[in-house]
């Protein structure tokens, strides 16, 4: 495979890819192992007065008391899809018991137990390794008996084991896509699970002026084309692949400053390395931006409706709510046709999926602790001409 192919490469190679490899995340890989057999045995252990022991005879309650366990107030593509959720939820179940764990999960707010009647459903809406948290929200007696569902988002083909403790404790998952619900098949036995594809609403209109502010706000000229990434490469670079997107950019349109792409991107202390390696990609070619500005919803709304295209090269996806968010605008979305948004994706005529090849799995922070799956490299070539087209220059 060639640098053009997979324009991550360089970085992989002595000697750059010493200066991935500090202090921080030397011991950062070195200890992960032993940490996430601790955080397995603290997650069996704080869920334990939940565990399921016998589902003989347990069956779903359509109509008695609901509640609702979530995020609802991150700043992440998780946190959405719960949201979004939520909102679905609180139509069909007027009344519902609601409790959002945002707070306690991202800055760290005491878990009160709420007290109340027992609960007949309960819906789980947030990762599985955040259980002990949203677990703690209601006594044990309270939802013993209630059926729950769990909203589960995978990435990779491989069931991720640091989730087997919460196996024993939903009666159900909902899969956002089939991509994720074969990696939870091998695992689930005698637990059903829902293909449930996320509800995404109609987006509300987003006034003109506040797209156009977003444009002055990041110094772009409003007859400038736009392209929008938008990523959290905090955790695992390599999946979100923010290489291709600046190699792709520039191969489509060379340094033209009336084509601009803006990466926003969140990255955390190991992965910041990221962007002194987007740096030296992008030079000085004056139509690539890297925003790490926080944005609030709002802002982001009026990102996606200001872009007149967006990149989504990502090697695998869970589901990829902004790709779906985008292609609800109508706004032209030009992705890799792997994983989760190649399955709803072609069902809205602004989507272009690209062409790709299956590559190992490879990533300096180990992320994923099963190194043994493959993933998508999308086809450089085909998304510059597809940028292309999108643009109207041609191919």
């Amino acid at each position: 495979m060639t640098e053009e192919d997979d324009p991550e490469a360089r970085f992989r190679r002595f000697p750059l890819a010493l200066r991935r490899w500090t202090l921080r995340a030397l011991n950062r890989r070195l200890r992960m192992p032993f940490r996430r057999r601790r955080w397995d045995r603290e997650n069996r252990d704080a869920t334990a007065p939940y565990r399921i022991e016998d589902r003989t005879g347990r069956m779903p309650d359509e109509t008695g008391r609901v509640c609702i366990l979530g995020d609802f107030s991150g700043r992440t593509g998780l946190s959405r899809a719960g949201l979004y959720e939520r909102e679905l939820l609180e139509r069909d179940h007027p009344g519902a018991e609601i409790h959002d764990l945002g707070p306690a999960l991202h800055e760290g707010a005491a878990i009160a137990a709420h007290d109340g009647p027992p609960i007949d459903r309960l819906y789980l809406l947030a990762a599985p390794d955040t259980y002990p948290a949203l677990f703690r929200a209601l006594p044990p007696a309270r939802i013993r008996e209630a059926w729950r569902i769990g909203l589960w988002l995978w990435e990779t083909p491989l069931f991720p084991a640091h989730w087997n403790f919460a196996l024993d404790l939903v009666d159900e998952i909902w899969s956002p896509s089939e991509y994720g619900r074969e990696a939870f098949l091998p695992v689930a036995e005698g637990i059903p699970i829902r293909l449930r594809p996320c509800p995404v609403p109609a987006p509300p209109a987003v006034p003109r002026a506040e797209a156009d502010a977003m444009r002055d706000r990041l110094e772009i000229a409003r007859d400038a084309f736009l392209g929008v990434a938008i990523m959290d490469i905090s955790s695992c670079p390599a999946r979100k692949n923010p290489w291709a997107h600046v190699a792709a950019w520039l191969r489509a349109f060379g340094d033209d400053p009336a084509r601009v792409l803006v990466l926003k991107i969140r990255v955390s202390k190991i992965t910041r390395i990221v962007l002194d390696e987007l740096r030296e990609m992008i030079g000085d070619a004056p139509n690539v931006r890297l925003l790490e500005a926080e944005l609030t919803e709002d802002e982001i709304a009026a990102l996606q409706a200001a872009a007149d295209v967006y990149l989504s090269l990502h090697r695998a996806e869970g589901y990829g709510l902004n790709i779906h968010e985008c292609l609800a605008l109508g706004t032209p979305v030009i992705a890799t046709d792997f994983s989760a948004n190649a399955e709803y994706g072609p069902a809205f005529s602004a989507y272009r999926g690209i062409p790709y090849h299956l590559v190992p799995y490879r990533d300096w922070t180990g992320h994923y602790p099963d190194p043994d799956f493959s993933w998508a490299e999308a086809d450089q070539g085909a998304a510059a001409r597809e940028l292309r087209a999108v643009a109207g220059t041609g191919q």
